[in-house]
């Protein structure tokens, strides 16, 4: 009988600890307590992927990292800019294989729950056409002074065209789940008003971490169409490497 309980006692703690330690990790993840800073580690953070499983800055150790924190939302809309910028990247990881190349992962966190981030899929490729609706309407010699220069702005803003009306949204990066905004405040990146706009949003960032996980390149944009070119983030990628 003793026998019989202490087996049975050594079965409870065996799935304790297998089905508490993750949750103990968990728990054990350092809460961001202050904005990132440059030449120091990366605040360590573990979020959902909305693609499944869960992405920590810890467990990526050894590669560079692009961590990604678009807009998301401004006057119940999807921003445009986020879209296009994530579609951006795939084209350019199709063409050049840019994550082999600098042993690069790229994340991005949206501070929504995963049934709004359904929403942000859904609407990714509305909103590539709304941007070649923007550059090029119809009839454009009788657009008014206000439309012509939104037209030419767009033109420049976003001089590529993604064309997904085939197939479905493109989604090789994580994209994050910061459902709580725990990580999005711990940064002092979320918002309730920005741009001029009221809604729950992200001030636009790009983080560049090292394989060290060590800070090296942080963007904080001053509005929603200030965004650094991804050829500029490349160049300082390849920069940082060569001086590693």
């Amino acid at each position: 009988m003793q026998k019989r309980n202490f087996c049975f006692q050594m079965m409870t703690v065996s799935l304790l600890v297998v089905f508490l330690f993750p949750c103990l990790l968990f728990a054990q993840m350092p809460k961001i307590r202050e904005a990132a800073r440059i030449g120091l580690p990366m605040p360590d953070f573990k979020l959902p992927s909305y693609q499944g499983g869960e992405v920590s800055i810890s467990q990526l150790k050894g590669k560079n990292i692009l961590l990604l924190f678009p807009r998301g939302r401004f006057r119940d809309q999807w921003c445009r800019f986020c879209h296009y910028q994530y579609a951006e990247l795939v084209e350019l990881e199709e063409k050049f294989h840019f994550r082999k190349k600098y042993n690069l992962e790229v994340l991005q966190v949206l501070p929504y729950t995963r049934e709004e981030i359904e929403s942000w899929v859904k609407d990714f490729k509305r909103n590539l056409g709304e941007i070649e609706a923007w550059k090029n309407p119809p009839n454009p010699e009788n657009l008014n002074q206000g439309m012509r220069d939104w037209m030419e702005t767009a033109r420049q803003t976003w001089p590529k065209k993604f064309d997904y009306s085939d197939v479905k949204a493109p989604l090789p990066f994580p994209i994050l789940i910061d459902a709580d905004r725990k990580v999005s405040i711990g940064l002092e990146l979320f918002r309730t008003e920005w741009n001029l706009n009221r809604a729950e949003q992200n001030v636009p960032t790009v983080f560049i971490i090292d394989g060290d996980g060590i800070l090296k390149f942080k963007y904080i944009s001053q509005s929603t169409m200030d965004r650094p070119p991804m050829d500029y983030l490349f160049q300082f990628i390849e920069r940082m490497i060569i001086n590693e």
